[in-house]
Order: structure tokens, then sequence, then C-alpha cells
């Protein structure tokens, strides 16, 4: 995990990223496709930002973060009664004073976390955490629970022995959640007491856009309809992965063993 941490600070300025952290993730994509076969990938649902996929009344209420745990276990093919949730509030970072109070969000950096993954309970439940700062969000908490759910997919179920949360964020986009945690990787927000901005996830956004565009390219799109829903900066990321992708196909899954 350090050899990655350090893959993912630099990238190469003609490329979409470093040549080992691109095939890191293309390494990783092909494992997530044989170790979870089904649906296949050009089957997989893509989940966007609409009332047909997320049917909830959001209010900034527990309730939804409970109806989003249900759709997203579901497509996960996780058992909704195995999951507990529970939530906490993590410190938010004050400036200033009186009518002029600014609260900004800590981000990663500063150790906020959107959600937490415990493993099993004593009751025998995956056991997730959300944290109630994003319950005025819908995109963020779905963004967290796809990513404390992936954790279940890899940890819960003994796919991996070791945590790694660059491949978590990277199975979000496997499972149909990208455009919601890629979108969520830094966001600016205003409510009506705060305002400020928080990020999530442990990729960056051209990691995000690259992350993307391998799975559009596994299902052999080239514009598809659901790239739309990305904000603006991570399009800008997928479009110039999958161009590139589609430009060196004969070089996108070749690995060093292979030329040897």
């Amino acid at each position: 995990m350090n050899m990655f941490k350090k893959i993912f600070q630099t990238k190469k300025t003609s490329e979409p990223l470093n040549y080992d952290l691109r095939k890191y993730f293309e390494y990783h994509i092909l494992w997530l496709q044989e170790t979870f076969p089904e649906p296949e990938i050009g089957e997989r649902k893509i989940f966007i930002p609409t009332e047909s996929d997320f049917p909830i009344k959001w209010n900034g209420s527990k309730k939804s973060v409970f109806e989003v745990v249900k759709i997203v276990a579901e497509n996960m093919q996780i058992n909704p009664n195995e999951i507990e949730v529970d939530f906490y509030d993590e410190g938010l970072t004050e400036i200033g004073g009186g009518t002029s109070t600014i609260f900004l969000e800590n981000d990663t950096e500063s150790n906020l976390t959107a959600g937490l993954y415990h493993g099993k309970n004593e009751n025998g439940k995956y056991e997730v955490s959300v944290n109630v700062a994003y319950l005025n969000n819908p995109e963020s908490i779905i963004a967290t629970v796809a990513h404390e759910l992936c954790h279940i997919k890899l940890l819960g179920e003994n796919k991996i022995e070791e945590n790694d949360e660059y491949l978590t964020d990277l199975a979000t986009v496997f499972w149909g959640f990208g455009i919601f945690t890629a979108n969520t990787s830094f966001q600016f927000y205003q409510q009506n007491d705060r305002w400020g901005h928080n990020s999530s996830g442990y990729l960056k956004q051209e990691d995000w856009g690259y992350s993307l565009a391998l799975f559009a390219f596994l299902r052999y799109e080239d514009e598809p309809e659901w790239s739309k829903y990305l904000n603006s900066t991570v399009k800008k990321d997928f479009e110039k992965s999958l161009a590139y992708m589609i430009e060196n196909e004969s070089e996108i899954f070749k690995f060093e063993e292979d030329e040897s």
C-alpha cells in the first residue's frame, strides 16, 4: 500500500496518469471482474442522480440513509438485513465568531470521515457508520454508503486480507456508483448555517476519470449516456482518459510480465 500511495502523487503530463498508476487501475478492475463475474460488466446497472434510481424523499433525515443502504446493498447482492447502520458527528473547523462564523468541513487530510466500516459486530451484522454532517447532501450520502458497502464486498466477504482504500474506491465504479463517488471527490457547498468545502474518497479527480473510462472501455462505450451526469472537471478527465484508451487500445490491459 505504501508503494501505491507514492504512485498516487505523480503523473506524466503526456498521459492521463503515470504508467504504474494506470496499470494499478487496469489490473484491479480486471480483478474485480474476475472476482465478481455476475452480472457481466456490460449488464451492470449504472446509477444516476435521478428519482427513478433513488426514489427517496431527501429531507436531511437518517431515514434517507437507510433507504440508500437498501438500494445499494441489493445492487451489490448484499442482504440489507445483515447491515447495521449507526451515526456519528465528527468535528467541524470553526473560523471567526458571532454572525461571521464560518464552519469548514475538515477534509480527508484532516481526518474527517464521511463513513466508517467496522466489520461484523457482536450481533453478527456488518456495522457501518455515517457522519451526520453529510445528511443534507444526497450525493455524498450515496457515495459514502457505496464506499462502505464495497468494504463488505471486499473485506467482509474475504476477497482481500488487508484493507485497500484505492481498490475500494475503484469498486464503487465497478458496482455502478462511480458518478457519485467521483462527483463528491471535491465539493463546495452552502447550507443555512455553514459553507465551505469537503472532499471524500481516496482517489484524485484524474484517478476517477481514468477509473470511469476503464469501466466504459470494458463496456465498449465510447460516448456513454451516463457520463453527462459527471461534474465538468471529472468529465474532462474522463473524456481525456477514454480518448487515450481508444487511441492506444493495444496498450490497455497490457502488463510488463506480458512483454517478457
